[in-house]
């Protein structure tokens, strides 16, 4: 299919050029965004330096002479002493009749169809979820203002006797989204189809969000049919209360090939009860969520604690106790989790502990102390420390400096145990000390 995409591409923008009443021409119109850093470093092992430039994008576009447009994308990589690389990123051009929107990576189109894998820290990638996808290609129509037609074109064209990568069609309809396409899966002859809708209903007081998913998928032995409905909203029927019921029913969509780490199967429903008040200086909030799972023969119900709070917030300081249990219907142990702090102009500290049972007070799950001072306009100073309950590595430490130079230039320094984790939170300890000066520049253009 890959031969298919290029003279797709190829004919398009042939089509773009005759369209127009003149050749379009190079126009000035050049952007470019993207940073670029400089760091030396100096640890116990010596003095690295290191330059790049990072998060480029540079934009071309064309000043055609009629109703004809393009333009494209890139990045730019350089390596120190090796040059400048650019890499096409995307091409983007119109005519009266149709727009094209070409890109050498996937584009995201529906959750079910064209997967990413959302992250813990908010972020999204696509990982091994499109792994077997490439280039794409979106055409829009103006004489159907609101449709899209996605190419996706697959990294191997494996076993298909017929068309072996994904069409996808998105239109939208009275509020809804509707998303419908085929594709076919893996490194096989299977093709999977399906058509997904979302949007949301006015009820009056009531406005729920609703999905709607229906599909063939390869099952173990035959096709097989997967499906998702889900409902779900708020309201605040009085002051400081908010209930956000939740309706789901689907199967078998762990078998979609290429859709999102958040799409699973399940059958429930399930009502977020949250109630908050404030009593100046203090906050209470408590939050259940019963919940009534019936994919098995036999439904279960469920009662978990989320939250039950209280925050006393009198400047500088904030005290704040949180419980939770898993399920109040249940033998489950209530979680603590306790947390003071102070902030003025000068200094940011805090103590937080976390227990898994609130009866063992004596046995922790973590203790950790945070405090920074702005010793000068110029000069911060940082300090954390950790302690677990580990039959080793058991307490972390780290005082820390950043020194600002000018808006552009730091000077930080490190010393201690305890070390950042994937989120960036300082909860790693280390069995050794370490330690690093770090002179860095950075610059945004």
């Amino acid at each position: 299919m890959k031969k298919l995409l290029t003279f797709l591409v190829a004919l398009f923008v042939v089509v773009s050029v005759f369209a127009a009443e003149k050749p379009f021409t190079l126009g000035p119109n050049v952007k470019y965004t993207g940073t670029v850093n400089f760091s030396l470093v100096v640890t116990k092992d010596g003095v690295d330096i290191d330059g790049s430039l990072t998060k480029v994008t540079a934009s071309l576009a064309f000043g055609p002479t009629s109703d004809t447009q393009a333009g494209a994308t890139f990045s730019i990589t350089y390596v120190p002493f090796g040059g400048v690389n650019l890499t096409l990123k995307s091409i983007t051009f119109s005519t009266p009749y149709f727009g094209a929107f070409y890109s050498t990576d996937k584009q995201f189109v529906s959750d079910y169809f064209t997967g990413l894998v959302y992250k813990r820290d908010g972020t999204t990638s696509w990982a091994d979820a499109m792994a077997d996808f490439k280039d794409s290609l979106k055409l829009t129509l103006p004489a159907v203002p609101g449709l899209e037609v996605y190419y996706l074109d697959k990294v191997n064209e494996g076993t298909a006797t017929w068309f072996s990568d994904m069409v996808l069609v998105k239109y939208p309809v009275a509020g809804f989204t509707i998303v419908g396409g085929t594709y076919n899966t893996g490194d096989t002859t299977t093709h999977e189809f399906g058509v997904a809708a979302n949007g949301s209903l006015d009820l009056g007081v009531f406005k729920p969000a609703v999905t709607v998913f229906g599909g063939m998928v390869a099952g173990t032995s035959e096709m097989e049919t997967a499906y998702d409905v889900i409902v779900s909203g708020s309201l605040n029927p009085v002051t400081g209360l908010t209930l956000a019921p939740t309706f789901k029913f689907a199967e078998n969509l762990e078998k979609l090939d290429y859709a999102s780490t958040n799409i699973a199967s399940g059958k429930y429903f399930s009502l977020g009860v949250t109630y908050t008040t404030t009593f100046a200086p203090v906050t209470l909030t408590a939050k259940v969520t019963p919940k009534v799972d019936f994919a098995s023969a036999t439904p279960t119900t469920t009662l978990p604690l989320d939250e039950l709070s209280a925050q006393v917030a009198v400047a500088p300081v904030t005290f704040y106790v949180k419980t939770t249990n898993a399920d109040l219907l249940t033998e489950n142990p209530f979680t603590l989790y306790v947390k003071a702090s102070y902030a003025d102009a000068m200094i940011n500290a805090s103590v937080a502990a976390s227990w898994a049972d609130v009866t063992e007070f004596a046995t922790y799950t973590y203790i950790h102390g945070t405090v920074s001072i702005k010793a000068t306009p110029e000069l911060t100073l940082y300090s954390d420390v950790r302690k677990i309950i580990a039959t080793e590595n058991d307490f972390g430490y780290n005082v820390r400096a950043t020194y600002s130079i000018t808006p552009n230039v730091n000077l930080t320094g490190f010393y201690g145990t305890l070390t950042k984790d994937a989120y960036g939170a300082y909860t790693v300890i280390n069995p050794e000390p370490t330690w690093n000066v770090n002179l860095t520049y950075t610059a945004s253009f």
